[in-house]
């Protein structure tokens, strides 16, 4: 019998999110989120889009041994489809077929952990050709820990190492077992900086594992031990992607980033940068239909993949019309509602993790045009901008209309203080205005708005509404659209000002979200150091009684959000539409990208 501790207490708690989820998605959505706060839930978090993305599906444990357990990998039917008429039945078995998808941008590397490779636009590629291979996963229902790649683990009693077990029938692309040795690797070069072959190479996840993890050690062939420089009660979330070391220290980095090498449901066959990336089921995958993956992950239904690169929202509707692509991603409710009636078409409203926001540079001292002090430094200017803008109408005219408004984490999480909502940014232009006058900016200033192009859908649309509202309060504001992967890059290196069309990764607990893109070491932070935030957030990582840390987490998520550190907007319905001739029921409970490989072709 497993030991209760800190997260199978809390899972024993929840409700299944099964029922909460199926039907009308626009309209599940907020009720979901509603029934979450209340019980507490703890999804993944991952580096993306604040990278991140992300998400793997993981949670955190505390510190009692645990043994993988097993998940059915029956779908919680989360989506919300329309097609006329009756289809025939979906494909029972592994087909041959093709899946033809239109993406909305490029990724930025097929190196998974470095810097151009993470963040949740990267997902075509991590999640595609190295997904679902995370140490630890999650069932389905109850959302307690289960294993994955590694088969059992087990946390010391002072907190201070954690030992994995690893599988022995997980394989990468190239036929090679993954052991213990690949996994120490992928820590020390994705995470640590430790990798002895580049001292150089710059991992995209540090900032999650640097001030936590001192090292790992190998203790026989698939085991591992994980050395703490401090307690991390959410270590086990924190996923960092496994790669190959015989084959990266054979061929190196630039070319394992051409032809990436994982151990995901779907090997890399080749990729054309800014145009399509193809692959191919990989067979030797260790959970199979029969007996799926702990975490409920199994072999794709289909053979091929195809990942057709169309920024353009309009251009990715028009290939599905023509019949050019089965599935496009990340579309407008306004392409929504027009295939919604059509019967050869599916439309699919995903419960999306990923708050919106329009973050604000105000690490920097100065502007770097005009060697002026930074504007965006004074709360008052911050607090002007939140006013400014009138994001009711935006949900109600530009999205779905059930979107919720974003108090920078998700409202979802763990932790998630209630009393926040009465205390939201209202629209008051008039407010704004005395207070951009009271902040010695009553004649305004210029700025910038930096959208990545194609990222997310109706992200122009709404830059321009907010670019508009601020040039109402003086602050003069034009739209600078950048690649994703420039965006990313540059957000880490503190080179883009003032501000920045941004999601920032959700999941049911924000722990590594704080790391990321609230602490001062993070790689995503672009708010000036909080002394105060980083205390609670270094805390909150070390705190393994769930009423202290619930109160930490609710403590930093209201500081945040009432100094405005960045113009907050909505947390998002993400919606995918495919033709009829594909049956999509979802296995996960919230969802920010198809799942390509629980996809099947109805004959």
């Amino acid at each position: 019998m497993r030991e209760l501790n800190y997260w199978t207490k809390r899972a024993n708690g929840r409700i299944s999110r099964r029922g909460m989820l199926r039907g009308s998605a626009v309209g599940v959505a907020g009720l979901a989120g509603a029934a979450l706060i209340g019980c507490g839930s703890n999804d993944e978090a991952s580096d993306g889009d604040s990278g991140s993305s992300s998400s793997s599906g993981s949670s955190s444990s505390s510190g009692s041994s645990s043994s993988s357990g097993s998940s059915s990998s029956s779908s919680s039917g989360s989506s919300s489809s329309s097609s006329g008429g009756s289809d025939p039945a979906p494909a029972t078995g592994l087909t041959d077929a093709t899946l033809t998808s239109a993406i909305a941008s490029d990724i930025g590397s097929g190196d998974p952990q470095s810097l151009g490779g993470t963040g949740g636009g990267n997902w075509p590629n991590y999640e595609v050709h190295f997904g679902h291979t995370g140490m630890l996963g999650r069932d389905q229902d109850s959302r307690a820990l289960v294993g994955n790649v590694a088969e059992s683990w087990e946390e010391a009693p002072d907190h201070m190492s954690w030992v994995y077990k690893i599988r022995q029938d997980v394989l990468f692309h190239n036929g090679e077992q993954v052991t213990a040795e690949d996994v120490k690797f992928s820590m020390d070069r994705g995470a640590l900086g430790q990798a002895e072959y580049n001292p150089e190479y710059k991992g995209g996840h540090s900032s999650q594992y640097v001030s936590r993890v001192s090292d790992a050690e190998i203790l026989d062939d698939f085991t591992v031990k994980f050395n703490m420089i401090s307690p991390d009660v959410i270590f086990p979330t924190r996923n960092f992607y496994l790669v190959p070391k015989a084959h990266i220290e054979a061929v190196g980095d630039v070319d394992f980033a051409e032809s990436p090498i994982g151990a995901g449901q779907f090997k890399f066959v080749s990729r054309v940068p800014d145009s399509e990336i193809v692959s191919e089921r990989f067979d030797d995958y260790f959970g199979t239909l029969e007996q799926p993956a702990p975490a409920g992950n199994h072999l794709p239904y289909i053979k091929h993949l195809v990942q057709k690169v169309i920024p353009d929202n309009q251009a990715r509707f028009a290939a599905l019309q023509a019949g050019e692509v089965d599935l496009i991603d990340k579309i407008s409710p306004d392409i929504a509602n027009q295939l919604a009636g059509d019967d050869k078409f599916k439309v699919h409203y995903l419960p999306g993790t990923q708050p919106m926001h329009i973050h604000i540079n105000t690490t920097l001292e100065t502007d770097p045009d005009t060697g002026e002090p930074n504007p965006w430094r004074d709360p008052r200017v911050r607090k002007a901008a939140n006013l400014a803008v009138d994001l009711d109408s935006i949900v109600a005219n530009i999205l779905t209309g059930q979107e919720r408004p974003s108090f920078g984490s998700n409202t979802a999480s763990f932790g998630f203080p209630q009393d926040l909502a009465s205390q939201r940014w209202g629209y008051d232009v008039a407010e704004a205005k005395k207070l951009m006058k009271a902040a010695g900016y009553e004649d305004g200033f210029d700025a910038v708005v930096n959208l990545p192009v194609g990222r997310w859908p109706n992200s122009r649309q709404i830059s321009e509404i907010v670019a508009q509202s601020l040039s109402e309060i003086g602050i003069t504001t034009r739209i600078q659209e950048l690649q994703y992967q420039e965006v990313t890059t540059r957000i880490k290196d503190d080179s883009l000002y003032p501000l920045v069309f941004w999601g920032m990764a959700g999941g049911d607990d924000p722990g590594a979200n704080f790391s990321y893109g609230y602490h001062s070491s993070g790689n995503y932070t672009m708010s000036v150091p909080e002394p105060q935030v980083d205390e609670w957030i270094d805390a909150a990582a070390a705190e393994f009684d769930p009423e202290a840390r619930a109160d930490l987490i609710g403590k930093i998520i209201s500081k945040f959000y009432l100094d405005a550190q960045w113009i907050f907007l909505y947390e998002p319905i993400q919606i995918v539409a495919t033709t009829n001739k594909w049956d999509w029921t979802f296995w996960g409970q919230t969802l920010g990208n198809p799942e390509y490989w629980n996809m099947r072709p109805i004959v």
